[in-house]
């Protein structure tokens, strides 16, 4: 006997009219459930049966008991199996009912039958229908059809086997010195080095329902390796190696290789100028009137006096800068100096320093000055997101601005775009409705000169405006980012900020007129206000 058996029902039909045997479950199987009996008695065509014996008897069922539930006299009841296709469609359920003492059996060719009815055209498991025919159970769902799930495939993928990210920071020391000698912001490579390796994509199967439908499989990206100069390609396409000793790093989606070029003591009047298609290392001193421009990162180990350095990556300062209010550094990535004084910096990235000192900067990430002395004395200090520092001014007043958030001028223009791109559309909106019409109108039997001259001019005005609404839809989607990026914008100061600081965020700022400690400032509801953190 099974450990588990539903409970079930069969009618017995004679002259007297129709008797259901019950019969209990067995083990932890289902009782019996009323809405399910009336729902096969409406099937079968029953009508009058006494609805209060049939609930009674099985509440209190516990042994195989038969009643007399009708005295109709109806056609005989053959074995019967309700199919039920899952709402996904990938399963298709049947539970079956008895026949009455005078009904027939359902055949294989039977349940085959109902499953057509039921829609179910693939995945019908003919050796389920067969172990049933053995051995029939009554009143337990069977799965008698099984849809072919989907299998999504997998995206290419490529692993680079170099730091592709460019925002390390220097590590602060429990002394509260800057520790430069671990910034591995340059990725160094030797011949050979396999740089990125493509995992190619994985095709996806499709799926299928019972009833026949099929299920398509997302989708999948593929992925080439791009890369420039000093680098090969295998043959299979996989992989990618250095031909050359030198750096490499990830622009966009496209792997560069390029060799380093090392000054091995000052760019003085002995070097020249240094303009380089990779990156710099100077192991000197930039001595005033000299500039560097780099496509990769420079590297000073010495001092950078009154010089110009332009690199489209970091510009990393051993000793830090002098600037003599004639030095001027900028950066497509992040600037690391030990000191910065009298010197103007652009920054794509962040810009940490243990000082900073009469100076102009302008950095799109952060502005760290958290070291040992960590003192902001004088100039004007502009960070996209963050400034963080130690100090900012000093006892006796010195002027000092630091500023955070977006640039005003930003946020103007992103107003000026929305008001241009909705000008536009507003002008469109019924010059299209008025050349759709005249369109109609040629269709159905011609225009006037005059009408044809006004078409033709709105239609070429419509092509213009489309031209106009690209031109200032793609400028604002180069900028709008900004604005989003900076709300969180801040100035926090871990020790002192002095009367003579200015602070200003996004275009608003306050004056600082009396010592605030370990405070931050924030904007909130248009106001800028200090708070403890």
């Amino acid at each position: 006997m099974a450990d588990k058996v539903n409970a079930y029902y069969k009618l017995i039909q004679d002259d007297d009219g129709i008797k259901m045997t019950l019969y209990p479950p067995v083990g932890e199987g289902d009782n019996l459930n009323i809405d399910e009996i009336l729902k096969y008695l409406d099937i079968q065509k029953i009508k009058d049966y006494d609805i209060g014996l049939i609930s009674d008897t099985i509440k209190s069922l516990t042994e195989q008991i038969t009643i007399k539930i009708s005295s109709e006299v109806v056609l005989p009841v053959d074995e019967y199996a309700r199919i039920v296709v899952s709402p996904d469609k990938m399963f298709a359920v049947a539970k079956f009912y008895p026949e009455s003492n005078t009904g027939k059996k359902l055949t294989k060719e039977d349940i085959l039958d109902s499953l057509s009815l039921a829609g179910v055209k693939f995945g019908i498991r003919t050796e389920i229908i067969d172990a049933y025919l053995r051995g029939r159970v009554y009143n337990r769902g069977i799965i008698l059809a099984k849809g072919q799930p989907v299998v999504q495939g997998k995206n290419a993928e490529i692993k680079y086997n170099f730091n592709t990210d460019r925002t390390a920071k220097p590590h602060l020391n429990d002394d509260g010195t800057v520790d430069f000698h671990q910034l591995d912001n340059i990725s160094h490579v030797q011949a050979g080095d396999v740089l990125a390796v493509l995992i190619p994509e994985i095709p996806g199967t499709d799926g299928k329902t019972v009833t026949g439908e099929v299920i398509k499989a997302a989708k999948v990206n593929r992925a080439v390796l791009k890369y420039g100069n000093n680098i090969t390609l295998s043959a299979d396409g996989l992989k990618i190696t250095s031909n050359v000793d030198g750096h490499v790093t990830l622009d966009g989606d496209k792997v560069f290789v390029s060799n380093v070029f090392k000054v091995p003591a000052d760019i003085d009047n002995s070097t020249g100028d240094i303009e380089y298609a990779g990156s710099v290392e100077v192991n000197g001193n930039v001595r005033t009137g000299f500039k560097i421009k780099s496509e990769g990162d420079v590297e000073v180990k010495g001092v950078v006096e009154g010089a110009e350095i332009i690199a489209k990556g970091d510009i990393i300062l051993h000793r830090g800068v002098q600037g003599k209010q004639k030095a001027f550094l900028k950066a497509g990535g992040n600037v690391v100096s030990k000191f910065i004084e009298s010197a103007k910096i652009e920054a794509a990235g962040y810009v940490s320093s243990d000082t900073i000192l009469h100076s102009e900067i302008n950095a799109e990430g952060d502005i760290s000055v958290e070291g040992r002395n960590g003192s902001i004395i004088g100039g004007h200090i502009r960070s996209g997101n963050v400034i963080k520092a130690t100090v900012i001014g000093t006892d006796i007043g010195t002027t000092t601005e630091v500023e955070v958030g977006c640039d005003p001028a930003i946020i103007k223009r992103v107003g000026e775009l929305k008001k241009i791109m909705a000008d536009i559309t507003e002008e469109k909106v019924p010059m299209l409705t008025n050349v759709a019409q005249l369109r109609k109108k040629q269709e159905k039997g011609g225009l006037m000169q005059s009408q044809l001259v006004f078409m033709k001019e709105s239609v070429m005005r419509l092509k213009e405006l489309d031209e106009n609404y690209k031109t200032a839809e793609d400028e604002y989607k180069q900028i709008a980012y900004k604005v989003e990026e900076n709300k969180g914008a801040k100035i926090q100061i871990t020790r002192e900020i002095y009367p003579g600081a200015k602070v200003i965020i996004s275009g608003d700022y306050i004056l600082i007129h009396q010592v605030l400690s370990h405070c931050q400032f924030r904007k909130d509801r248009g106001e800028i206000r200090p708070e403890s953190f």
